[in-house]
């Protein structure tokens, strides 16, 4: 068994995963939530506590352990498992860290199983690729749309860090769009955002919005406005990249009858065909893509 791991702002999710026909019951999930402001030891006692536990579960199976693969968002140095650099908001307290090292000491793993780390976001796009809506795609693209936006060009499975039409470290969020950056439009907090100012009501996310009924003339508009701005920015970068098809995943993705329609009428107007998706396996395409990593073959040749 591999277990996958997916790190988030607010959360852990470990999955059992069978390294055999990689597949992932529901029953196999453990999650928890997790506060990424809390001091350092906090955080780190809630990671081996759930590793632990799915990892107890292995032996009482009598299961053995193929490696550890852990999907968290960045910057991190994910070939050495170290923070190492600040994160926005979250983890603050976790800079400079060896999260490796101590996740080996802590659960006594052998030097035989791998312990390897990559981003979410391309853990999602590997996911996708090997196993979701992106498996007959050359070139794609994988976006997470959530709290941040996070997204993943990806070339035959591999995600591309560099290369013809695909941005620094291949990410989209920094990119310059309208009065600020990409991931203030593409985001939670642009909903937010888009409903206080239309209601005067302060929601805590999408899904709120999604389940309003006295004020759908504002949802529709704000959905409406969304699906413009996001053709807007993805068309360019689609139609340089001559990708085949986009992936989307995250929480926003769950509105997709909200938006899916118009976002690929826009796109359309923007002469761009390419093939729009949702995620059916939303976040087990991280769990799966870090699954991969097993691989060392696919390891070895990924970007760092």
């Amino acid at each position: 068994m591999i277990l996958g791991v997916d790190i988030g702002g607010s959360h852990i999710t470990v999955a059992r995963i069978d390294i055999k026909n990689h597949e992932i019951p529901d029953s196999n999930l453990i999650s928890t939530k997790v506060d990424s402001t809390a001091q350092a030891n906090e955080i780190i006692d809630q990671w081996i506590h759930i590793l632990q536990k799915s990892i107890d579960s292995l032996n009482e199976d009598k299961e053995s352990l193929e490696g550890l693969c852990i999907a968290l968002p960045g910057p991190f140095d994910y070939y050495q498992g170290i923070f190492a650099y600040k994160m926005e908001n979250k983890f603050t307290a976790l800079l400079g860290i060896n999260i490796k090292k101590i996740i080996i000491e802590r659960l006594a793993l052998s030097d035989t199983i791998p312990l390897r780390f990559y981003n979410d976001a391309a853990c999602f796009g590997i996911g996708e690729s090997w196993k979701g809506k992106l498996k007959s795609a050359e070139k794609a693209l994988a976006i997470t749309l959530g709290t941040g936006f996070g997204a993943t060009f990806l070339s035959q499975g591999l995600p591309m860090l560099s290369g013809d039409g695909v941005p620094e470290n291949g990410e989209l969020y920094n990119i310059p769009f309208k009065n600020g950056i990409a991931d203030e439009y593409f985001s939670s907090r642009w909903f937010i955002k888009k409903y206080k100012e239309a209601t005067g009501i302060t929601i805590s996310g999408v899904k709120d919005l999604i389940t309003d009924t006295k004020s759908s003339p504002h949802t529709d508009q704000i959905f409406e406005e969304f699906s413009r701005n996001l053709a807007i920015f993805l068309s360019p970068w689609l139609k340089g990249y001559n990708a085949d098809a986009v992936v989307i995943g995250g929480n926003i993705s769950k509105a997709w009858n909200s938006f899916a329609d118009n976002l690929n009428a826009e796109l359309k107007n923007q002469g761009c065909n390419t093939k729009i998706y949702q995620s059916e396996l939303k976040e087990k395409a991280i769990l799966l893509g870090g699954a991969r990593l097993v691989n060392n073959i696919f390891y070895e040749s990924l970007c760092f």
